[in-house]
């Protein structure tokens, strides 16, 4: 049987010889002393010198001088000894023994603060950052001023938002009550501008479309587009996606008893018809027919092909509401046109060919009633107001201009009603802005070819990516080359022979990044000349257009690029996401830092432009799931729950025909649920054995676009694009 292991240590008191007699005297008195004794005095005499005296300073107590006097003769008969040692543990009877401790590292200490909330620093220290470290735990008025700036005009805007925001009832999707105090709670002054001055806006509104109007070169830039008109039947054959030749199935409804459509190209359905009526919702006046709601109400739109981008007109204050919608011809459609670049560079680096392509433009219409947020008025059915026909390849972006327009006298007097300014990005590489009329006849449509825009441009060697609107008359643009150009669409010089403006060259053309830029926003209405630009490398990048040299600010570094990027007013913060289906919040303030504030059940997809009237978010998926939530709550308090909302979730299957267009199933009615935003905890969905899986979803499964309705009447109307090629549309509004 193998012996039991022990320890070498010897434990008693180590003997050693020595010839000299003082070391031999010195060696005695250190055996005398216990073992365990002499530690916990030693510990003792540390917690004195350590714990009860500030950090880099020695405080002595009231005795310590009479210590040092009896220890005087005492340390003078060792020194005439020779032994060091020995006076170092001389016990002194009636008197307390002072050791100096051994240098040990100290933990960090608080620091102290001014009653401001800023750090007391002594005259030899420096203040490095610009800023409050937001790690430090700081009181909540320290961190809204970190967060939102020292300006008055910041934080009472914030203030503005979370006295109208931050309520529980308006953690997901926004309600009725509080859409409709916008106009009776106070405004700060700054709180309806989001920090910026009034009057500037005002201006902006009024002078700042005098370009417009005039006629300074002899003709007036609104009239500078020119159009012509064509049948309705060449415009559906060549400019329109061309029909798949089956109908579109569509299951919706409650979860136990869902309803089959079926849906023909440009069909449009009412999905309240597979709901049942909504209780206590039926018109007691007796005056009145009695109308019948339904739990939901909205509409199905079958565009036939992707849905590739839509948006909702601003500056429309009537019932009247306009949606445009792009959706490219198929790949059959495109084959007849030759690709001469085809093998030079990628496709996303090029020009594509001249294929065709038509910007269309629905008109829905808002429910009567008394208070300032309005229904849809479920009596009136989408039609097709105006289709756009062009051969400039396929419309990749749009972006209206967000500036409000003053009503002149003008506008009576035009045969046209003009919509708005609408900028697009076409895969030719051009960036072009154009005038949207449609009729005054409400019954009528109207099919156009555009030969030539109010404006275009494309900068030297690259092509354009996306687009943002600086002001009334100035757009940012990124290209395929990293580089950002800034042009103005303001009469410079004219043509004699068409009109049309001159394609000048941009006024700021500066490298941001160093490949393909994937989306621009800027921080209108606060501050327009900052521009927020994803890239493919990775790079979430803040510059200033005023010097774009020195005022740079990077984010957190991807390993993948995100083409999502909005700003949101009210959050004074950028919206992107992430490589791990997380979307973060960049402030404008702390943009070196990001906080999470959703979680998606896949890739994200889509990204609803931000609205002025409201600060939530709507996200889409690859999986089909458009989710909602109001990141305010958590931008203000970190440690707040985070709720998220489905408003839908949608699965596309093949059909069994082999020109069928498939079957969609939508499902509806999720609660709200409270998630953790916590990255690689234990029990995540994509972790199956240790392994990180991401599941592929059909692409006619995907959420392609999203569009909040920009107007107040309207602000809870939302739209969805699909990759099957139905369109969405509902009041989201609780």
């Amino acid at each position: 049987m193998p012996s039991t292991r022990r320890s070498g240590r010897l434990s008693g008191v180590r003997i050693t010889y020595a010839n000299d007699e003082l070391e031999s005297n010195s060696a005695d008195e250190t055996s005398k002393t216990p073992r365990n004794k002499g530690k916990e005095q030693v510990l003792d005499d540390y917690s004195d010198e350590e714990f009860q005296a500030p950090p880099g300073e020695e405080e002595e107590d009231d005795d310590s001088e009479d210590d040092s006097s009896q220890n005087e003769d005492a340390a003078t008969e060792n020194d005439a000894e020779g032994g060091e040692v020995g006076a170092a543990l001389e016990v002194n009877k009636g008197s307390r023994r002072r050791h100096k401790a051994p240098k040990i590292s100290q933990p960090r200490s608080t620091q102290k603060r001014q009653p401001g909330g800023t750090l007391a620093l002594t005259g030899e220290e420096t203040h490095s950052r610009g800023t409050w470290n937001p790690l430090e735990q700081v009181g909540k008025s320290v961190h809204l001023q970190a967060t939102f700036g020292l300006d008055e005009r910041d934080i009472l805007a914030i203030l503005y938002a979370r006295d109208r925001w931050s309520r529980g009832i308006d953690s997901t999707f926004p309600t009725r009550v509080s859409l409709d105090e916008a106009q009776s709670l106070q405004d700060y002054k700054y709180g309806s501008t989001f920090g910026a001055e009034p009057d500037d806006l005002k201006r902006e509104t009024s002078r700042g479309w005098d370009w417009y109007y005039s006629d300074h070169f002899g003709t007036r830039p609104r009239d500078w587009q020119r159009v012509e008109s064509i049948p309705e039947r060449e415009a559906r054959q060549t400019f329109m996606p061309a029909p798949q030749g089956g109908m579109h199935t569509v299951l919706l409804g409650p979860a136990n008893n869902q309803k089959g459509f079926t849906l023909d190209q440009y069909d449009v359905l009412n999905f309240g018809d597979a709901w049942g009526e909504a209780r206590g919702r039926r018109t007691t006046d007796q005056t009145q027919p009695e109308k019948h709601k339904k739990k939901r109400q909205g509409w199905i739109i079958n565009l036939g092909q992707r849905v590739q981008c839509a948006a909702w007109a601003p500056n429309q204050t009537g019932l009247h509401q306009y949606l445009a919608v792009a959706a490219p011809i198929t790949n059959v459609q495109k084959e007849v046109y030759p690709d001469p670049l085809k093998d030079h560079a990628a496709p996303a680096f090029r020009p594509s060919p001249p294929y065709p392509c038509a910007l269309q433009l629905w008109s829905f219409k808002a429910d009567k009633g008394d208070s300032i947020t309005k229904t849809i008025d479920m009596s009136f059915t989408p039609k097709l107001r105006l289709a756009l026909c062009t051969d400039w390849g396929d419309l990749r972006r749009m972006a209206w201009c967000p500036i409000p327009r003053e009503p002149r006298d003008e506008d009576d007097t035009d045969a046209y009603k003009d919509i708005g300014l609408l900028a697009g990005v076409y895969s030719d590489g051009y960036v072009r802005v154009i005038s949207v009329k449609i009729s005054r006849d409400p019954n009528k449509a109207d099919y156009y070819r555009v030969h030539s825009p109010v404006f275009q441009a494309k900068p030297p060697s690259t092509v354009c990516t996306c687009v943002t609107w600086l002001s009334t008359s100035d757009i940012a643009v990124g290209c395929a080359n990293g580089f950002v150009a800034v042009w103005s669409i303001a009469p410079l010089s004219v043509q004699p022979q068409s009109g049309s403006k001159i394609s000048s060259l941009p006024y700021v053309y500066h490298p941001i990044h160093s490949t393909y830029i994937l989306n621009i926003a800027s921080a209108f209405p606060t501050y327009p000349h900052l521009v927020v630009t994803t890239s493919m490398d990775g790079e979430t990048r803040l510059s200033s257009l005023a010097d774009c040299e020195k005022d740079v600010v990077d984010a957190t570094r991807m390993r993948v690029g995100s083409p999502h990027l909005t700003y949101s007013p009210w959050l004074q913060s950028f919206i992107s996401s992430d490589e791990n289906d997380f979307v973060r919040l960049l402030t404008l303030r702390r943009f070196y830092t990001t906080t999470a504030v959703a979680r998606l059940p896949s890739t994200i997809s889509a990204l609803a432009t931000s609205s002025s009237w409201h600060p939530n978010v709507l996200l889409g998926c690859t999986g089909g799931s458009v989710i909602a939530t109001n990141p305010l709550r958590r931008l203000l308090h970190a440690k707040e729950k985070q709720w998220q909302q489905t408003w839908f979730s949608h699965t596309w299957a093949r059909g069994e025909e082999p020109r069928s267009s498939g079957t969609s199933r939508f499902y509806d009615g999720y609660r709200a649920e409270s998630i953790s935003l916590l990255r690689n905890m234990m029990g995540d969905r994509k972790l199956i054995n240790g392994t990180m899986v991401i599941t592929i979803y059909e692409e006619q499964t995907h959420i392609t676009t999203l569009s909040w309705n920009p107007n107040q009447s309207c602000a809870g109307w939302a739209s969805a694009g699909l990759g099957c090629g139905l369109l969405r549309v509902e009041d989201l509004a609780m």
